[in-house]
């Protein structure tokens, strides 16, 4: 049991005296006290039933008619996990403890409020306890405040979360980074390990050696007083044991700080955007080879198409030779220009052939061409069927071409044996040709070159055979099974 009353009553009215002897017993100051309060205050029975209720508290309180309040269960003010906690209280100043609680609680107007809530028993001569003080301060204000700020720290944790970005700080002391910390993430990111704290000294260590020049650069223009204090750098972490550097994103304000600066900012791994950016100028530059190489092409077929007086029927020569080459293009640029399907090269090179069931057969698995071996093997497909149709075996109703090509398995070298025919049979009778036209030479030289290997034609008398062998690199004319 705490000191009786009456010594503590002693002590007050001492202290009073020592203030003013005339505030002993001052009714006005009580009334003053109670009233210019904005905290509630309250007396209840040892039963927890409302006895009084002061000035200051029926204004926060929003109390016009006190009486009709007066005798209510106090603990009824409350809901729920409030309402159990008033009735601890209660109990609890029966025994002579104080108690305390946060509870939300509507006025009597019924405006929502957030209240600190202190009660206390209060004692009588014999130290028991004959009625129960109660203080509410109002803390609604900041009740939301925190609220708000909660609320913003976990969409800020969200937010970083869905970007993949790290938070870290460091000051800035001499020129030197030092206290150098960041969340999990952001340790992660610049290689560190997680909730083990590292010096700024093992972050340079770990990155790229070209890189700290740059970041010692941003870091200096982000100090710099006649600058915007922003620091924007990106630069590579060393991975290790082979694996590929980290590309670091980093961004952040210079703030002022006891000592010196202090930069808070964030970190995002950047590697795969890096990644992209080297493949776009690598495929850039390959389609600027490509459009290059299909020029030349282009210019070969014009210098051997348009010679001579025939200039009709060359002209449509010319136009049919350019209708495969760009259908040979429309294959390639829907697969990126990373290459194309065998099967489809040749059955597109084929279409305008295709006039009855069975008359052109082809065979062979799946096996992706490189995209010049694509394209020099449209346009001879593209040769041999329009001669064909001319001179050959789809002149004549009869006649069928068979199309195979295989894919042999990859010797020590890493080289592919590729295997490619064209067989015409029930046409006409076949007799070599003694001059040699610009089919002719492409599939012989072209063919052969962008293959690297050797085309044979042969003009058989039950129909022309031409086929092709190679030794490519797998890489470049590959099996897809």
């Amino acid at each position: 049991m705490s000191e009786l009353p009456g010594k503590k009553i002693s002590a007050l009215n001492d202290e009073l005296t020592a203030a003013d002897p005339a505030l002993v017993g001052n009714e006005a100051l009580l009334v003053a006290l109670l009233s210019g309060s904005d905290d509630c205050i309250k007396i209840l029975d040892l039963d927890g039933r409302l006895q009084f209720m002061s000035e200051g508290g029926k204004r926060v309180m929003e109390v016009d008619d006190f009486p009709a309040l007066k005798g209510c269960p106090w603990p009824d003010f409350w809901l729920d996990e409030g309402n159990v906690a008033a009735k601890a209280a209660i109990e609890a100043c029966r025994n002579g403890k104080p108690a305390r609680f946060l509870s939300a609680a509507s006025t009597v107007k019924g405006n929502s409020k957030f209240w600190d809530v202190r009660v206390m028993p209060v004692l009588g001569a014999d130290g028991r306890p004959t009625h129960i003080l109660s203080i509410s301060t109002d803390i609604t204000q900041t009740r939301t405040a925190e609220m708000a700020a909660r609320e913003s720290q976990v969409q800020t944790k969200v937010a970083l979360a869905a970007a993949e970005m790290g938070v870290w700080q460091c000051r800035v002391i001499d020129g030197k980074f030092v206290d150098l910390i960041g969340d999990d993430r952001a340790v992660r990111m610049l290689g560190g390990t997680a909730g083990k704290k590292a010096s700024f000294e093992e972050f340079l260590a770990r990155l790229a050696p070209e890189d700290r020049s740059i970041l010692a650069a941003e870091a200096a223009k982000a100090m710099d007083p006649a600058g915007d204090g922003i620091m924007d750098v990106e630069y590579r972490i060393v991975s290790g044991q082979g694996a590929p550097h980290v590309w670091i994103h980093a961004r952040a304000q210079a703030l002022a700080s006891t000592g010196g600066k202090r930069l808070i900012g964030t970190v995002r791994d950047v590697s795969q955007r890096k990644d992209a950016e080297a493949r776009e100028v690598m495929l850039g530059a390959e389609l600027q080879h490509r459009i290059k190489n299909t020029l030349a092409m282009v210019s070969a077929i014009a210098s051997q198409t348009l010679r001579g007086d025939d200039i009709a029927d060359r002209r449509a020569a010319f136009s049919a030779r350019l209708q495969a080459l760009g259908n040979a293009h429309d294959i390639l640029t829907a697969k990126a220009w990373s290459g194309a399907p065998m099967q489809s090269v040749v059955q597109k090179a084929l279409s305008p052939h295709m006039a009855g069931p069975d008359r052109i057969v082809l065979d062979g698995p799946p096996v992706e061409l490189g995209a010049r071996q694509a394209l020099s093997m449209a346009l001879t497909i593209h040769e041999l069927a329009t001669n064909a149709a001319k001179y050959g075996a789809l002149s004549v109703p009869g006649g069928k071409v068979l199309i195979d090509w295989s894919l042999g398995t990859a010797d020590a070298a890493n080289q592919g044996a590729f295997r490619f025919t064209w067989r015409e049979t029930g046409g006409p009778p076949v007799a070599e040709p003694t001059l040699k036209g610009f089919g002719s030479r492409l599939i012989t030289r072209v063919l052969a070159a962008d293959f690297e290997g050797e085309v044979s034609i042969d003009y058989a008398p039950g129909g022309v055979v031409c086929t092709l062998a190679s030794s490519l690199p797998t890489s470049s004319v590959s099996s897809l099974s």
